[in-house]
């Protein structure tokens, strides 16, 4: 699994990341999750909590 930080994940462009719409209902426990293609992979689609993790890197 693939970890990306909170600011690196907000930095990646608007059209490389999005939430999951499940328009064919394949998945209905991925809806909601975010989905990206992540810098150094390619095109290979990752999905939160699948093949990656958004870790915390800034103190609240």
């Amino acid at each position: 699994m693939v970890t990306i930080t909170r600011s690196e994940f907000e930095k990646l462009p608007r059209d490389y990341k999005e939430p999951w719409h499940d328009y064919w209902g394949d998945h209905p426990e991925w809806l909601g999750r975010w989905t990206a293609f992540l810098p150094g992979h390619g095109t290979t689609l990752f999905i939160e909590g699948v093949s990656f993790e958004i870790i915390n890197d800034k103190i609240d």
